[in-house]
């Protein structure tokens, strides 16, 4: 079995590419398969750290991270700071910081997205799990290009940067402002990336993925089974919940461990 950390590790940094420091844990260093854990938007790493623990239990390396603008991690103010697929050029960079030539990715929300990316840029992923990210993926891209997510990112970003959340107008504004509060993230700091239209950048499409994905999403909320069609080697799974709460359902985690778990050796003792 791999060298356990605590249940609630400390958190370690490092210097992306550009600089900015980014937090991250280390829930096991050593195993047959390394795994770099993606949490989603408003949330951070340590709502990850029960599957992190559970995957060094089945012998694997794990490791989670602190988006850039979320958790501990560094939130720039300024949009060309999340440009230029900066995000997930953050998570190759805590690959190479770790010294992992290969390493599997298990994803929610954001961090999918992220995950496509980071595939379609080279990187040495394996497998990967992606959660909360369904329906068909031609829809998604163009979702993200058109000029009326354009228009809703400026009407979330205005949202983040409102004095008042009770003078928030739009109804997506005000929810995303007040989860925002809740979780203690930087407002502004989600505005800028909102402003950087870091969404439309090519790269997103996940349709070119050969590697083996799981895609999981919660009944509520959009198929993963569309989404798994879409890819050359792909399945999917189906779990109770809906886009915001599918990520408690013990389900989704034991469906990620046994994939991600796949062909590694069994834990000795």
């Amino acid at each position: 079995m791999g060298s356990l950390k605590p249940e609630s590790p400390e958190p370690r940094s490092f210097l992306s590419f550009d600089g900015t420091r980014l937090v991250y844990y280390v829930h096991a260093d050593d195993g047959d398969r390394a795994v770099i854990l993606l949490h989603g938007l408003l949330s951070s790493a340590r709502a990850l750290h029960d599957l992190g623990n559970s995957l060094a239990a089945r012998g694997m390396r794990s490791f989670s991270l602190d988006l850039r603008a979320h958790g501990q991690s560094e939130a720039p103010r300024d949009p060309a700071a999340y440009r230029d697929q900066a995000m997930a050029r953050d998570v190759i960079a805590l690959g190479e910081h770790l010294g992992l030539t290969e390493y599997a990715l298990c994803a929610y929300g954001v961090g999918s997205e992220l995950t496509s990316r980071v595939i379609n840029l080279g990187a040495p992923v394996t497998r990967a799990v992606m959660c909360g990210w369904g329906g068909p993926p031609s829809d998604l891209l163009d979702l993200y290009a058109s000029d009326e997510w354009a228009a809703q990112a400026e009407r979330l970003a205005g949202g983040f940067e409102a004095d008042e959340p009770e003078s928030i107008v739009d109804r997506q504004a005000r929810a995303w402002r007040e989860a925002a509060d809740r979780g203690g993230v930087d407002r502004f700091a989600l505005a800028a990336r909102l402003r950087s239209g870091d969404s439309a950048e090519p790269g997103l499409d996940p349709r070119g993925i050969d590697v083996p994905v799981l895609a999981i999403c919660g009944a509520d909320d959009t198929s993963p089974h569309a989404f798994a069609k879409a890819l050359p080697n792909a399945t999917a799974v189906v779990v109770g919940g809906g886009h915001t709460t599918a990520g408690r359902d013990p389900a989704l985690a034991a469906a990620a461990i046994d994939f991600l778990a796949k062909d590694c050796a069994s834990p000795v003792s």
